[in-house]
């Protein structure tokens, strides 16, 4: 018993020294989205930092910058401000890491702009540097790659919340999304069953329904569950709301 647990033990470390066990948090962070159990990110987020600070890999760092940014979002939803100001410290330092070993690649350009928009919603005070800032890099970033997936997502987020009188526009927004959703649509994201497709699918979603678009809204909910079945916080919540509305 006790050797075959140690010729287990080995052979997960070879998997884990040749890069093949990385590629298995995606799926993780995927089925933990699906599942409505976002509280599993923290954990997995500490496993891939752990592999990174041994293995180096840019394809991994980029995978960790992207899982940061979707917790943080869902710790500002949840409204856990503490907890969302420390994970957006490492998120910060991890993706200048990820813009310098990438060459201010478009697409880095748009997730550190995110981000500093997170610090500006967990800081009010900071609008006034922080704002521009942020705009500058997705701007851009925008303007670098207008087929980035990212991109669109991060124009979109901008003109949605964005107050009107400081030339926000959610009608705006909803064409940023589109195309961001279209490019993903024959993108591996989708193929590979990524949380940022169904994410930014949702993003669109929103947008139609806050814009007085309710068909489309439930419409993209529907696919959704096509999609992915198992998402029941999707069909017990956002669908069945939609269609009684």
């Amino acid at each position: 018993m006790k050797r075959a647990l140690l010729i287990f033990l080995l052979f997960t470390l070879a998997l884990f020294a040749s890069g093949q066990v990385h590629g298995d948090y995606n799926k993780r962070l995927y089925q933990s989205y699906v599942q409505d159990q976002m509280h599993l990110w923290k954990g997995i987020i500490s496993e891939m930092t752990l592999e990174y600070q041994t293995s180096h890999d840019k394809a991994l760092l980029y995978d960790l910058c992207f899982a940061y940014y979707g917790y943080i979002g869902y710790l500002i939803s949840q409204e856990n401000e503490k907890a969302a100001k420390n994970e957006l410290e490492d998120a910060i330092k991890k993706t200048e890491e990820l813009d310098k070993a990438l060459n201010g690649r478009h697409d880095v350009l748009a997730l550190q702009g995110a981000l500093l928009g997170y610090r500006l919603i967990l800081n009010k005070f900071t609008t006034m540097y922080l704002g521009p800032r942020a705009k500058k890099y997705i701007y851009t970033a925008y303007e670098s790659s207008d087929n980035c997936f990212n991109c669109n997502i991060e124009m979109g987020n901008m003109k949605f919340y964005t107050p009107k009188f400081l030339g926000g526009s959610k009608t705006e927004a909803v064409q940023y999304y589109e195309k961001a959703v279209k490019i993903l649509e024959t993108s591996l994201l989708k193929a590979d069953h990524n949380w940022i497709y169904m994410n930014t699918v949702l993003l669109l979603a929103n947008a139609y329904k806050e814009t007085g678009r309710q068909e489309p809204a439930c419409s993209l909910y529907s696919q959704l569950l096509e999609y992915e079945p198992a998402a029941d916080w999707i069909r017990n919540d956002l669908y069945s709301k939609c269609r009684s509305e």
